[in-house]
This record gives C-alpha cells, structure tokens and sequence, in this order.
C-alpha cells in the first residue's frame, strides 16, 4: 500500500473537523477520531488527530502483530476426502461451509496498535486556538493563547525510523507542554466480541488476554512496550517499543501503569460495523485501563526538539536499547540535518520519471514517479502493509481487531496498475512473502492434493508455519488462486524483460504452480482437460456430489495464463523442455468458457451447469478481468458474449468496480465510470491500443506508462483524433499496435536515426521490429 503523504495527492486529504463530535466534546480541528492526516515511510505510520488540547499520533509499525495462530479444532482434509464428504452429502462442508473454525473464532492474528503521543498543551485552557497547514512532506500546528504560543512542525522521516516534532515556544511555563506515550490494555478477551467481518458471536475462550502495557523513563528517555507471548515466528517472544526523547528543554517525568483515563479518547457519533468495510468498536478501548509514561516539559522561550521512534524484536533483540540509540543518534544529528536528510530522500524520488496521464478538461490527472517507495523500504521480514493482496493497514491500526485480520488475500490480487505506472518497487514485498510460502504450499500440494508443485493458500499472515494457514476449505478450493497469486510474478517481467527476475524470483513459483496443475487437470474423455473439483470464488461452495464443482470460468482462464507464461518462462531461460512442451498442451486442452441460455442469447456463467445467480466477485467475465484473455483483440462473436454477460449478470453492489473494469476491456465508454489508465492504454492481451476507451471528443494524453514486451509508451490526442503515439523499447521485442487511424495509414519513425521502420500492417494492427533502447514515433502518413 502507498502512503499519500509524499505525493502530490497531499492536496486531496482533509483536514477533518469534528467530524459528528458527541455533545459538548472538547474542539477539535484535527477530529476526535483518527482520520485522513498521516504521516508515514514503509515501516512507521502516524495519525494525527485529537482535541486541541492533545494533539494525538496514533502510532503503528509494520510488523507490530499478535501473530497467534490458533491450532484448529478439526483436521486437515484431503482432496478425497472432501471428495468423500461431498458425495455424501455431508454438510460439514457443503454449500460454502467454512469447516476450519480457527478464523472465525479469534480476532488474531492481526495487527496491533503501538500506542499514542499525545502533546498535551494545557495552556489552550478555553480561550485558546489551534491551527494545523498540511505542506510537503511535513504538517505545521500553531496554538496560541494571548501571548503564549507554539509553533510546531513534525514528520515522518524518509531515511529513518524516526518521528520529528520540533519548533518554538514564547511565554510558557513549565508544566504548560507535556508530551506522553500512552497505550491501553489489548481489549480483545477470551469469550468476547469478534470482529464483526468475523461473524456474530464471541470469541473462543481458550486464550489470555495480552498483559498490561509497561511503560518507564530511562536516561531521560520515556518508552511504552508491549510484550507479545513466544510463538514459532518469534520463539522468545515479541516486544514493540515506543520511546521518546526531548531536547531544548528539561522534561519531569511520571508513570503510570494499570489506569483508566490516561489517553486521548475515541469520539464518533455511531459505532459497530457500518460499511462493508469500516467498523468501530471505540467504546472497549475507551473504558480500558492503560499505562503511560509523561515528560511534562520545562520553561519554554525558544526551540524545542522532540523525537519518537518504534523498534521491536525483529529490529533488535534489546529493543530499548536499539530505541536509545536511535534516539541518541537523532539528537546527534539534530532536527535541521534530519529534515535536509528527509528531503533529499524525497527529491531523489520525485526527480525519477513519472507516470502522467491527464486530460484537457482536468477530470484525469494522475502524475506518479517510477519506483512506488518514496522512503526507506522496510526491513523485508515479517510484517503487514504488502502492496495489492493486505485488507487493512498495519502503520495505520489504532484499533485491536482488523477486517478479516487484516489478512494477506490471495483470491482478488491485481498488479497491472502498478506495472503500468512501472511502481516495481511497491512490489517487493508481495515477491518476498509469495517465495518464503513456497514451502509451506509445497507441502501442501503433497498433503492434501497427493500432487507435486505447489497450492497456494486463499490468505496468509506475516508469521511462520510448517504448511499453509487452512481458514476456509470451501474458498480454498478456488483452484486458480496459485495462478492468480503468480501472475504479478509474470507481469513484472513482461513489463521489464528483467532475466535475472524471472530466473530468481518468477521462475520458481511459476514451475511450482505449472507442476502442480500438470497433476491435478483432469483429462476426460472428450479430449478436454477439465478443472475439478473446483469452487467458483464464493459462490456455491463445494455442492452435492460436486454436480457445480467443475470447470469455473476463473479456473480455466487463470490456470491457462499461468500454464502459458510458465512454459514461455521455461523456454526464455531454456530449462524444463520436456515439461514446458506439456504445459503448453494442457493449456490448449483446457475447456471452452462454461456458459448459459438466456432469452437474449447464451452468456458467460460462473462454473459448468450452474444458473446464474448475485455474484459476489464478477467471476462469469473473469477472462476479461484477470485472465487477460478477452479484450479489444478478441473475434466480434467472443466480444459479443462477453458484452452480453456484462450487461445481464447482477453483481453485489461493493463490488461492481470489477464492472468498471471489464465495461473499459471490452471498450465500453461510460462517463459514470469515470477516466483511468484502461481509458488511454491498454495492452494486456499482447496489442498496444492508445485512447481505446474515450469519448470522441477526448482531449488528453500520457507519458511513461509501461506496456508488456517491456515497452515505454506516451500518446496525445486531440478532438480531431490520436496525434502521435512514442514508444521506447526497453528490450527489443517486437512491437504489435492497434492502428490508432483505422480510417487511414500509420508509419514509423526511428526517432535515433530519423529513419523510417520497415512496418507490417493488417486490418488492425501495425506490427513492427524494435532495438533495446531505440525510441519510436508513430503517426499518420499524410
């Protein structure tokens, strides 16, 4: 996930009032609650909020988990099992029944807050102001009372684990500023509230509570801990660490362990869970006893200099004395050097190529560097935030329980935005985490499929285990998820032709993935190879004798495309000739696209011999959105059924974004839809098309998008049509483009040597040969 503190979105962030502040509530510019104003690097992430007399951070770290890991109370099916158990009608795991309970029993695993910093100033008293100006890179508070004033400003480092608070103080007394760390008691209790995305009834009880916060001061330090207990992740137990450092002034330290009433309050108007996605359960926290630690600061007539930082076990194994060094360090260092360390990080970002795509009426405006971390990359270890498969933050968790854990989902995961807009790095961590499962889903390809390869799980958590994590069977036999989870793998090196990549990181997940479908497809007697069992993503579930369990269109396309690239893969870094040669005729021998009678013709369905029905996930036009599969390129009686089924499913309305989606793939314009890249490019189904999805009188264009083959591309349109479309090529592939002139003729210029290009040409498509490196025009011969 990409923090919006360091782009140029800054802008679109609010600066939240109250935001339905109960009666009588203290004033608040920032809001009661944590909101919109963050602050972050790849490891640490602040919020600020909070009256105007303690301006709040809610703190958070990446890797700050209760990585418990209940043992389920059932064991672990085989697929012959399940098998077994369908064909009986055994309902333990018919029609979408869970079966393993662990997940739906115990709020954890899922991430925990660090704690709060609260500057208290109560020398607003009534009559004082607080004002807050967002900039750049940082946000300014002032607060003033007649001739007592503070200026503040406070960011998050790029360069360093490090929170900066520094500015001046005129006219204010000791005791008239404090800062304190505060964290309360974990309220998640055994036989209590679940998270509502969990379920409706309580937890499970054979657990204990996470024991009270500590908090100290230590050589003019002040720190807050949390202890974890030991699990296999971390065997001695894990320790998160908020410390904080004043300079400019003398502090007087208190502590406090086991209190109520120690921190800033949650205020909002309603609780419980009140979206698909965003509930509150402020109240627990609210009420629960707590532990801090306060510096309240000496006289204040000029600068003043405070300094925060988070370290846990997986950072050091003293992680108190890692915080004092940090610390230390930062005093050394001093603010100034800090913030010129902290912009240069940033500048260095900001000066790498961007991603642009706009539109002459300002309705599309995006302008993104290359890269995708802006800051310190984190650590690579255990921890959250993994770009395109997290459902919640870790940076930014102040509550203690997450939507659905605050997993890592597997069975929506999507990389071609950020390869578009070539933000490789937001990808690092997703490689990272997929290579340290392939032992886990290795074995879980022996154990329970009795197959080579590897099977991959529907979610996972930051933390180790001998095999998957098994939290749905039902989901989990949504066979294309391996597929789905490798394909950003094949995408990154379709966007780069990086060899090195492919070899080290995407070859083997692809093989693993290859191997195991090569054993579990199931060739029929009419020359097909069919995909069962199988379960169309939350639909159905495993059905009765498995009458709705095969050949799911999701399966099909993601179990082709990850065939294709596993064999291209192979032959790219000339291994497995023998196996790639097999790959490539399974995936020939899949079926064809299950479909169903309607009055106004056949469309696409979710699995073979099913009715239509709400889809939860748009899985009938899955081979359009993320197979890849159907798109402008496609034969007009293919595009035609896939129009058909786009306009006749029902798709729960959360999720009708996968609509949007395929209405652009399928070049569809609708205005509701708004502008995206998919309006001005698109090239997932091998051709290049510039502006395929636009109005006709369309004004725009776009610089440095990515395209596969490994091809940089720009194009500008005006009313009149496409003016010119500029293609660097990155590795020398050959390059295929839709004639953005169908009325007319293109050529080609090789913008190095001004030369014309010897060019292909059909009905649609301007095919020709490129050099790495070299820079190609097209335009319409006169």
């Amino acid at each position: 996930m990409r923090c919006l503190t360091f782009m140029t979105a800054w802008a679109a962030l609010l600066l939240i009032a109250s935001a339905g502040a109960a009666t009588n509530a203290p004033a608040s510019v920032l809001g009661l609650e944590p909101g919109e104003l963050r602050l972050c690097n790849d490891d640490l992430g602040i919020i600020l909020w909070g009256p105007d007399s303690a301006p709040t951070l809610s703190v958070g770290k990446s890797d700050v988990w209760d990585r418990r890991n209940p043992k389920p109370a059932e064991p672990v099916l085989t697929l012959a099992q399940m098998t077994a158990m369908a064909q009986a009608g055994d309902r333990k795991i018919l029609n979408g029944a869970a079966y393993y309970t662990a997940y739906n029993s115990y709020d954890f695993p899922c991430p925990k807050p660090v704690g709060q910093l609260i500057l208290r100033l109560p020398f607003l008293g009534t009559n004082g102001t607080l004002t807050v100006t967002r900039e750049p890179h940082q946000i300014r508070l002032s607060a003033t009372n007649n001739a007592k004033r503070l200026q503040l400003r406070l960011f998050v480092s790029a360069v360093r684990n490090l929170i900066v608070i520094s500015g001046q103080g005129v006219g204010l007394e000791e005791g008239e500023v404090a800062v304190r760390l505060y964290r309360h008691r974990d309220t998640i209790v055994p036989g209590g509230e679940l998270h509502p995305t969990l379920g409706d009834k309580t937890s499970a009880k054979d657990f204990d509570q996470l024991p009270m916060p500590r908090a100290g001061v230590s050589n003019s330090v002040l720190w807050l801990a949390q202890d974890f207990g030991k699990e296999p992740t971390f065997p001695e137990g894990f320790q998160s660490v908020l410390a904080a450092r004043a300079v400019g002034t003398p502090m007087l330290p208190e502590v406090v362990e086991g209190q109520t009433g120690l921190g800033t309050p949650l205020v909002t108007p309603k609780e419980g869970r009140l979206s698909h996605g965003l509930t509150k359960r402020f109240t627990p926290i609210n009420s629960a006893p707590g532990s801090a630690a306060t510096g309240r600061l000496g006289k204040l007539t000029g600068r003043v200099q405070l300094f925060a930082t988070v370290v846990t076990t997986q950072d050091a194994a003293d992680p108190l004395a890692q915080a004092q060094l940090v610390l230390a360090e930062a005093v050394r260092q001093g603010e100034d050097a800090l913030w010129a360390e902290h912009e240069q990080q940033l500048a260095r970002y900001e000066a790498n190529p961007h991603a642009r795509a706009w539109s002459a009426d300002k309705s599309l405006n995006i302008d993104v560097p290359w890269g995708g971390l802006p800051y310190r990359p984190r650590p690579f270890g255990y921890y959250g935030d993994v770009a395109i498969c997290s459902v919640d933050s870790t940076r930014f968790c102040y509550q203690d329980s997450s939507m659905w854990h605050a997993d890592f989902h597997f069975n929506e995961v999507s990389a071609a935005g950020l390869c578009t807009q070539r933000q490789f790095d937001a990808l690092d961590s997703y490689f990272v985490m997929i290579r340290a499962l392939l032992p886990m889903a290795q074995a879980n390809a022996r154990q329970v499929y009795g197959c080579a390869g590897a099977v991959y799980p529907l979610v996972h958590y930051p933390l180790k285990a001998d095999t998957i994590i098994h939290t749905h069977i039902t989901w989990e036999q949504s066979m294309e998820i391996t597929a789905m989870l490798a394909k950003p793998f094949w995408l990154r090196f379709l966007y780069t032709w990086d060899m090195d990549f492919l070899r080290h990181q995407a070859y083997p997940v692809l093989r693993e993935g290859a191997r195991f479908y090569a054993e579990f497809l199931k060739p029929g007697s009419d020359g097909v190879c069919h995909v069962f069992p199988t379960v169309s993503p939350e639909h159905r579930g495993l059905t009765k004798n498995l009458e709705f369990n095969q050949d799911s269109q999701s399966g099909i396309t993601l179990i082709r495309y990850h065939l294709k690239a596993a064999a291209q893969a192979a032959e790219l870094l000339a291994l497995d000739d023998t196996e790639r040669s097999h790959w490539r005729e399974l995936a020939q021998h899949l079926p064809p696209y299950p479909t169903v009678e309607t009055p106004e013709g056949p469309i696409f369905i979710d699995v073979a011999g099913a009715k239509p029905i709400e889809y939860n996930i748009a899985v009938p036009l899955s081979s359009i959105f993320w197979g890849d599969d159907i798109g402008l390129d496609s034969p007009p009686e293919q595009l035609e059924l896939a129009r058909r089924t786009l306009r006749l499913i029902n798709v729960w309305e959360p999720h009708r974004g996968y609509l949007v989606t395929c209405r652009k793939r399928l070049g569809i314009y609708n205005a509701a839809d708004g502008l995206s890249l998919e309006n001005l490019l698109q090239s997932h189904t091998g051709t290049m098309h510039v502006f395929p999805v636009v109005p006709d009188d369309f004004e725009g264009g776009f610089e440095n998008l990515g395209a596969p083959g490994a091809f940089v591309v720009a194009g500008e349109r005006r009313k009149s049509g496409v003016r010119s479309v500029t293609i660097k090529s990155l590795a020398g592939n050959p390059c295929a483009l839709a004639n953005p002139w169908p009325a007319g003729t293109a050529q080609v210029v090789d913008l190095e040597t001004a030369q014309p290009m010897p060019v292909s040409r059909d009905k649609r498509t301007i095919r020709f040969p490129t050099q790495a490196n070299q820079r190609y025009q097209v335009t319409r011969q006169p």
